[in-house]
């Protein structure tokens, strides 16, 4: 089986480099071909890492700039001449499934397939793009790109032979979207990570790690590793480890990120302003430094769109053996995150994070061998490379083969909307703390 995979970066997103590229290369050991091509603008050697790691793994990957100069109609050219490329591609190569991740790979996909390819349609949501544009982007419901976007979500979801999503509840939105006589067919995958690379470190591991950022074996290390836009709650991040840090002056905070720490934000700190460090690390080197910490942070903003997301570093937190700490109503973690791993704050308000600070140090540091052995255990078993690569198999199988399989759902529509209703937005719950 060929497998043409489509994706749409900016210059800041290194998820097909960390995420995809070890997924696809088990798929190759099962016998699935996977060929990538990445439409996307930025820094050279950043194109350059990703190709080398592909070719590393034997996987075929094409790199196609987007047009930025010129606005909507440089993006225009981008699309029409990205179109013809698949088109071509995958007519010459044999290409069995085109998988485009998000939206904007799925208009380019949807038109190849106008113009005659025959190849199968798995459309890899991955999360609510256009939704997130209004969560975070300062998009309107009304606003013309964002139904646009939205209409090629809805055509991508309706023409393909299955959908993927990393949360039950962005399966029930994008069936909810569909025409109201559609039953979509869903399979739920996992953002998995290898166990061998993401694990707890050996104690001469641990020891080398935090000699080179400073930190005490036996003082208490947080981690937060990802992007720092306000939707990640960096100030109220901030402010959790500040009432660590009241407990146990001794602690110490790494965020790791390509992004820098605002001043701003520094602030929310308070005294433990000084005992917070930041790294940029290339991402093979994240799971060096999780394995030698104590707690993972993974706050995020409830949103419609984030009901849809499943945030990677809780996985690579769980593996790693740290317990999390997270917010609750993102993705599927209010399901898979429970006391004997973490902590869920229903908000971010200074007594949610005074509890978490107070929980951390007295629940968790006593008894962070127990704690540490629970996690990566739940890690394997929810997040593991092979259990995301199975996922795959399988939803590759129905959407070929037209096999059946446990992990594959099929999604009735609900009752149409009154004519004229708007697009359906989660509303926040009473009450809920809005910070950042």
């Amino acid at each position: 089986m060929r497998v043409l995979f489509v994706t749409w970066d900016g210059p800041t997103t290194r998820y097909l480099e960390s995420l995809f590229l070890p997924i696809f290369a088990r798929l190759r050991a099962a016998g699935v071909e996977v060929h990538v091509v990445q439409f996307g603008w930025g820094e050279e050697r950043h194109v350059h890492a990703v190709a080398a790691a592909a070719e590393r793994i034997g996987i075929r990957y094409h790199f196609r700039p987007v047009r930025k100069h010129g606005g909507p109609l440089g993006i225009a050219a981008t699309l029409l001449t990205g179109t013809l490329w698949i088109t071509r591609y995958v007519r010459r190569v044999g290409i069995d499934v085109v998988m485009p991740r998000s939206i904007i790979p799925a208009a380019m996909t949807l038109a190849a397939r106008a113009i005659g390819t025959r190849a199968r349609l798995v459309y890899d949501a991955d999360g609510l793009m256009a939704d997130e544009r209004i969560d975070f982007g300062g998009w309107c419901a009304t606003d013309t790109r964002y139904r646009v976007l939205r209409r090629v979500e809805r055509a991508a979801v309706r023409s393909a032979d299955l959908v993927l999503v990393r949360t039950r509840r962005a399966a029930a939105i994008l069936a909810e979207r569909a025409a109201p006589d559609d039953r979509i067919r869903v399979s739920l995958v996992a953002n998995g990570r290898d166990p061998s690379v993401y694990r707890p470190s050996s104690e001469p591991e641990r020891t080398r790690v935090r000699e080179a950022i400073g930190v005490g074996a036996t003082a208490p290390l947080l981690v937060y590793a990802g992007s720092l836009g306000p939707q990640y709650h960096p100030d109220r991040m901030l402010a959790f480890f500040a009432e660590v840090h009241r407990r146990r002056p001794d602690a110490r905070l790494l965020v790791l990120s390509s992004m820098p720490l605002d001043p701003r934000w520094m602030p929310c700190a308070g005294a433990a302003r000084d005992a917070v460090c930041h790294r940029a690390v290339e991402p093979g080197a994240v799971a060096t430094y999780l394995g030698a910490a104590d707690l993972g942070v993974a706050f995020r903003m409830p949103s419609l769109s984030q009901q849809a997301v499943a945030p990677i570093k809780v996985g690579e937190y769980l593996l790693c053996g740290l317990p999390v700490v997270a917010t609750t109503g993102v993705g599927d973690l209010d399901a898979c995150i429970d006391a004997s791993v973490g902590r869920l704050l229903p908000a971010l308000d200074d007594d949610d994070l005074r509890l978490a600070g107070e929980w951390f140090v007295e629940r968790v540091l006593p008894d962070r061998d127990a704690y540490r052995d629970r996690c990566r255990r739940a890690g394997v078993t929810l997040f593991g490379l092979s259990h995301t690569v199975r996922q795959y198999l399988d939803a590759l199988d129905v959407a070929v083969n037209g096999a059946h399989h446990s992990g594959v759902l099929a999604v009735a529509n609900r009752a149409p909307r009154a004519r004229g209703a708007g697009p359906v937005r989660a509303r926040e719950p009473a009450g809920r703390a809005q910070h950042g």
